[in-house]
């Protein structure tokens, strides 16, 4: 053999040791790292890679659980249910190697994800700067999770941090006394089915007869599936309480807000299968929070979008939905985002912690009924009573139609604590009614006792021009 050769026999058995190494270590996915929150109260599932038939050993808080390596590598335990903890411990996952999580605590996890509006982050592309009242705070106990890692929640991470995702979070955080972890994951520009395995959207393109194309420019971050495999997927099935979402805009310009209903039903479905699924758990109907699109943009299908939004609510178990239509306008990117965060946590506060005395929901019609020339509304969520915004009797935005189908201004005014009646003198036998259809935002007109504005809403069925 000759020296040039034997060098390259060592070369190649180094190169065979560290790739046997690099495949006998333990690894941990991104919903893993140190400064981590765990979910208190249900089963914790960890997992990661690992050689094939490898012994892996997880412990944390007096909990030690061991298991193997399934043939491709994938292995996965779960913890017993944890209780709220700050104090800041160790998670060991122990193989052939070692790996150590460190400043791990115990609370409540939520995922926030959408497209722009819940990327939003503090101080980028000129946007505010983190509120000086939470500089000096104690936030550390409130983190959150990118695909880099988990962070404390301050101004020094805050370009890293959602706006929405925060003003959420920082409710909880102030109001429950645990640690909150918030796994954030979101893309710009991309419509709902990016967000769902790509074999369901396709399943569900073609039971609502959407073209092949879904109307989209073929851009990757676009297409169906691909925000799945990239942002959910890898977390999936990370313990959490629940799920606020932030989304919409998308669809409503590429022709598709008027499906929106069943598209959010079919993401919501088909994550808590995931869920359940990935870690072989039962089924649960975790929390599911959006935020109502406000954007008045009469070139797309906004308004139809708004009211399937509406529509979802009855479709979906334990969903809820943040008006938010006062704050917006023709701009897609609302610059407030206070309002929207903290609507989403009123929904939380309220559903999922015993916060029964808030008035966590914009007025949603609930009935509808017909007599004589007039149309009598009933709404859900008035608190004290409906309200007109700017205090005059007439409330704005409201049209009539009847059998015809033509749509007219009409005159509305609160007839009782939950109910509106509408009439038009052009219309004397009407059989449908819109509110801020097309109008009005961020100029609402009916509110409940809270001041949250009642939820656009249309009882037609029309669709819109394609």
């Amino acid at each position: 053999m000759t020296r040039f050769q034997g060098i390259l026999l060592a070369l190649a058995l180094t190169l065979s040791i560290l790739s046997f190494s690099a495949v006998a270590n333990v690894k941990m996915g991104n919903a893993f790292s140190d400064k981590m929150v765990l979910q208190r109260g249900m089963p914790v599932p960890v997992w990661g890679q690992a050689k094939a038939g490898e012994r892996v050993k997880v412990s944390f808080a007096d909990q030690t659980v061991e298991t193997t390596a399934g043939e491709n590598g994938h292995w996965m335990v779960k913890l017993q249910p944890l209780k709220a903890s700050s104090e800041n411990r160790s998670m060991s996952i122990e193989g052939t190697s070692t790996v150590t999580i460190e400043d791990v605590m115990v609370g409540e996890v939520w995922l926030a994800s959408g497209q722009s509006n819940m990327a939003d982050r503090f101080k980028v592309y000129g946007h505010e700067e983190f509120p000086e009242e939470y500089v000096d705070m104690d936030l550390s106990r409130f983190r959150f999770s990118t695909r880099d890692g988990w962070y404390e929640a301050s101004k020094e991470n805050q370009k890293k941090l959602s706006r929405v995702a925060f003003y959420f979070g920082i409710e909880l955080y102030q109001k429950l006394g645990v640690p909150i972890g918030l796994i954030t994951r979101y893309y710009g520009g991309t419509p709902i089915q990016a967000w769902m395995p790509q074999e369901t959207a396709q399943k569900t393109r073609l039971s609502l007869n959407i073209p092949s194309d879904w109307n989209e420019e073929d851009k990757a971050p676009r297409q169906p599936g691909a925000q799945y495999e990239r942002a959910i997927k890898p977390v999936i099935p990370y313990a959490m309480r629940g799920a606020v979402w932030y989304q919409g805009e998308r669809n409503a310009k590429t022709q598709t807000g008027y499906e929106y209903d069943v598209l959010l039903k079919t993401l919501v479905e088909t994550w808590r299968d995931l869920w359940a699924e990935r870690a072989d758990l039962p089924r649960r109907n975790f929390p599911f929070y959006y935020v109502q699109v406000p954007v008045r943009d009469k070139n797309a299908e906004f308004p139809w979008l708004r009211d399937r939004m509406r529509r979802a609510l009855d479709m979906i178990d334990n969903s809820g939905m943040a008006v938010f239509c006062d704050y917006g306008g023709p701009a897609y990117h609302p610059p407030e985002k206070q309002p929207a965060g903290y609507r989403l946590a009123l929904l939380a506060l309220a559903n999922d912690y015993g916060y029964t005395d808030l008035v966590y929901s914009g007025p949603l019609l609930e009935d509808v009924r017909f007599n004589g020339d007039k149309a009598l509304l009933t709404f859900s969520h008035v608190g004290e009573g409906l309200k007109s915004k700017s205090a005059e009797k007439k409330l704005q935005f409201f049209k009539i139609a009847g059998e015809d189908g033509q749509y007219v201004p009409a005159k509305a005014r609160i007839a009782g604590k939950n109910t509106v009646e509408v009439e038009s003198p052009k219309v004397s036998n009407p059989t449908d009614v819109r509110y801020m259809f097309r109008q009005g935002m961020p100029e609402v007109s009916l509110v409940n006792s809270a001041g949250i504005p009642a939820s656009p809403f249309m009882t037609d069925d029309s669709e819109p021009n394609r």
